[in-house]
């Protein structure tokens, strides 16, 4: 006989080929399970991160005609940074500085921040510029003011 070598085989003694056929419904592999509306409003959602609070106090501004600055100092660290009309600092940008203050936006976040109400006595603020200029080596710190 010529061709496939199989045809020599006879289907009786296959039998697991008469039980079993390959192009059988059951055969294929079962479905995916379909999860139902409620199964999947059931499902907690994650938190999203907690919101960052804005830990800067606002020191001075500079408003020119082609730059603006806002001087801050950062209530955590105690550190004095400038950030030019756009800049980032941990996620907060510098959206607009006006003469007594600024608006830091984060996402949908805005936060307006002013200059210190002063009473006259140097605040604690004013005490952390001065180290932090000092440090620096600068020379115009409050003591000259």
């Amino acid at each position: 006989m010529r061709g496939n070598p199989l045809w020599a085989v006879p289907l009786a003694a296959l039998p697991d080929t008469n039980e079993r056929p390959i192009f059988s419904a059951s055969r294929r592999p079962s479905p995916p399970p379909v999860l139902s509306v409620l199964a999947l409003n059931a499902l907690p959602i994650p938190p999203g991160p907690p919101p960052v609070e804005l830990r800067l106090v606002l020191v001075g501004t500079v408003v020119g005609s082609d730059q603006s600055v806002g001087i801050f100092v950062d209530e955590t660290s105690k550190a004095t940074l400038r950030l030019k009309l756009d800049d980032d600092y941990q996620g907060w940008r510098l959206g607009s500085v006006n003469r007594r203050e600024v608006t830091m936006v984060r996402g949908e976040q805005t936060e307006t921040l002013t200059f210190p109400k002063g009473g006259g006595a140097t605040s604690a603020t004013g005490t952390a510029v001065a180290e932090s200029a000092v440090k620096r080596g600068s020379s115009h710190t409050a003591q000259y003011d």
